[in-house]
């Protein structure tokens, strides 16, 4: 054994010393699924808390895999109605025609949404939409017009406020430009080059509910963190260009309203759907305890599952992969 695998599993073995001694704020064990981490020698350390799950609930981890899709097809050639996509592409004319819009003081900002502002949540609203306790009891087919009728209260690009929208407008856009639900679709652009083959999307009404919703299996969800750390790289193919991974992974908006300097991953600013620290770390994480984090300066990733509802004390567990 090398020494610093050695260092590595040492290190590990602390972290899951740390989740099996951890106790949450109501005093009770942590209830964690399984952690796995792969180190700057390339070397996988896998640790199951309950027993090995087929796939699991991904929660919000799920964002950033529609980015990664995005981009890859955004780079090779994207086209909706015979225009070619870009960041800077305003979203309102593909979307017009589905939404009844009644609060009209929204048009002149929704007029200003490029697709750019879905992937940093800067579209304009002051409060973040489409999370499970808001869409209780609106029927799946208004849910387009329950985004677009909410106040925009900001001029887009202007305000960060953390939402399940944007992935969801993202999904409405595939599938009404391509005619093809996002989950078919990321699976051709980015799951079958992965060798990913078993995975559940939910969706809402007929469209893929893309900010939450997927499942994978804990190996397949750390390939997306190695995908991330090896610059778009899987088994010496390119998969996502490196350039979209660059600038997935580069901070876009500062996010003051979600920094505090005490947590072990202070969330700084954001990225295309992934949470970057000042230090460089970057990350997703989902509720319940579903975390993807990369930390480039030790060529490390580290995915974790689990059913936690406090999610404080996981973060505190990974502390020494941190230090």
């Amino acid at each position: 054994m090398s020494e610093d695998k050695g260092q590595f599993g040492q290190v590990f073995a602390e972290v899951i010393r740390n989740f099996n001694e951890m106790e949450d704020k109501n005093g009770n064990n942590l209830r964690m699924n399984s952690i796995m981490a792969t180190s700057s020698t390339g070397d996988t350390f896998e640790h199951y808390f309950t027993e090995k799950r087929t796939i699991s609930q991904l929660r919000s981890v799920s964002k950033p895999v529609v980015a990664l899709a995005l981009g890859t097809a955004i780079e090779k050639g994207l086209f909706f109605d015979g225009q070619r996509v870009t960041l800077d592409t305003p979203i309102w004319p593909f979307l017009k025609d589905l939404v009844d819009l009644r609060n009209k003081r929204n048009l002149p900002r929704l007029e200003r949404v490029k697709l750019k502002h879905l992937l940093t949540h800067t579209i304009g609203h002051n409060t973040g939409l489409m999370f499970s306790k808001d869409i209780t009891g609106i029927p799946s087919d208004k849910l387009l017009e329950y985004i677009w009728n909410t106040d925009m209260t900001h001029v887009p690009g202007e305000f960060f406020v953390y939402s399940n929208a944007g992935p969801f407008l993202v999904s409405i856009l595939i599938q009404e430009e391509l005619g093809t639900n996002l989950s078919d679709w990321i699976r051709k652009v980015l799951f079958d080059p992965l060798k990913i083959h078993n995975f559940e999307w939910k969706n809402y009404g007929k469209y893929c509910a893309a900010a939450t919703g997927l499942k994978l299996s804990h190996e397949d969800l750390h390939k997306i963190g190695l995908l991330l750390l090896n610059d778009g790289m899987f088994e010496n193919t390119q998969i996502v260009p490196r350039h979209w991974i660059q600038e997935m992974r580069s901070a876009k908006v500062l996010t003051p309203s979600t920094y505090d300097v005490k947590r072990a991953l202070p969330k700084y600013s954001y990225g295309y759907y992934l949470w970057i620290t000042e230090s460089g770390t970057y990350f997703a994480d989902g509720t319940n305890g579903q975390y993807l984090i990369v930390i480039p300066e030790k060529h490390t990733v580290i995915t974790t599952l689990g059913n936690q509802e406090d999610m404080t004390p996981i973060t505190e567990c990974m502390r020494p992969f941190l230090r």
